[in-house]
């Protein structure tokens, strides 16, 4: 990075962290006239359809990561773990994709096994090794191909929260290491639940995670493309979180041969941008009418006149309603 670009991100950080500070000052001031309400910890919280002990029969567990590396061209990894339960066994479906200059296929896993515990976990099978941690969820997951051993390591957690369809998710630093090296990066991780029998909702949503040679990150999530769908934002700026929940997303015209453009604004931040879908989506639809696209994407980033520009992964897919 040269000393005129590291310039611009420390400028471009100190602009945001200025504006986090503003919003929490407003608020602050707000608390001050307002009754005190129970503090909400991130650590406490459960997802709205909470996994089991005994699986049920008949349900889809599904848990799927997304990596965004901090390269200049970053690693991007997408992995999908799908667990079909019966009355006697659980089918797995596990399938993963890397992302460089272009998508390559790196896990595609089917096996039946007795019903554990347990079954929304990720369990070993063919190339898949697992080391749980906390709760029983992955702190790596370790892919045997045949050029190598690919590891994906958690390094903590950032924030965790659930959807408004139910969805556990979390946002966490993360390690890559492969033949290539190890990169730091970002790990968005999401764990839902619901029977064979329903179908997806209309959806589609969408998320988008980039990220910056510095590390830092912006997830934006909505569970719709219609214009007036909540839009989540979540930042990741100086070793500092915040969520925006004012954020505004909206569908710009496009090439025919491009996964799509948008622009968005945070308000209360001051921060405005556009995102570029690059390259043909892949697509990763399991075949059950969940039609699902994966692609990378670039973010051009404006605030009080700074622009920076972060890249990682995008994702359009159906979603439970």
């Amino acid at each position: 990075m040269t000393e005129s670009s590291r310039t611009t991100s420390r400028e471009f950080r100190t602009l945001l962290a200025h504006a986090v500070i503003g919003v929490g000052l407003s608020a602050a001031m707000l608390a001050c006239a307002e009754p005190e309400e129970p503090a909400r910890s991130a650590e406490t919280v459960q997802p709205a359809a909470q996994p089991q002990a005994q699986p049920v029969s008949g349900v889809l567990y599904h848990t799927e990561l997304s990596f965004v590396g901090r390269g200049a061209e970053p690693s991007l990894v997408h992995l999908r773990f799908d667990n079909r339960t019966d009355s006697t066994s659980i089918h797995l479906s596990y399938r993963g994709w890397f992302g460089g200059d272009e998508w390559r296929g790196i896990l595609d896993q089917s096996d039946t096994l007795p019903v554990p515990r347990a079954a929304w976990r990720i369990l070993p099978s063919g190339p898949v090794r697992i080391v749980a941690g906390e709760g029983g969820e992955p702190s790596s997951v370790i892919l045997e191909l045949a050029e190598g051993s690919l590891r994906l390591d958690s390094r903590g957690a950032i924030g965790s929260w659930n959807s408004s369809t139910g969805q556990r998710e979390s946002l966490k630093l993360a390690e890559l290491l492969g033949e290539s090296g190890a990169e730091e990066g970002l790990l968005l991780a999401r764990q839902s639940a619901r029977r064979i029998d329903e179908l997806p909702g209309m959806g589609p949503g969408q998320y988008f995670l980039v990220s910056d040679t510095a590390g830092n990150g912006l997830l934006i999530m909505r569970d719709s493309t219609s214009p007036d769908e909540p839009v989540v934002v979540r930042t990741w700026f100086d070793d500092t979180e915040s969520e925006w929940d004012d954020a505004l997303v909206l569908a710009l015209a496009a090439a025919d041969d491009s996964p799509g453009r948008w622009s968005f604004e945070l308000p209360e931040a001051g921060l405005l941008g556009e995102l570029r879908g690059a390259g043909p989506p892949l697509d990763v639809g399991s075949g059950d009418g969940d039609g699902i696209e994966v692609f990378r994407v670039e973010a051009a980033l404006i605030l009080e006149g700074q622009s920076w520009t972060m890249r990682g992964i995008g994702v359009q897919e159906q979603t439970v309603e």
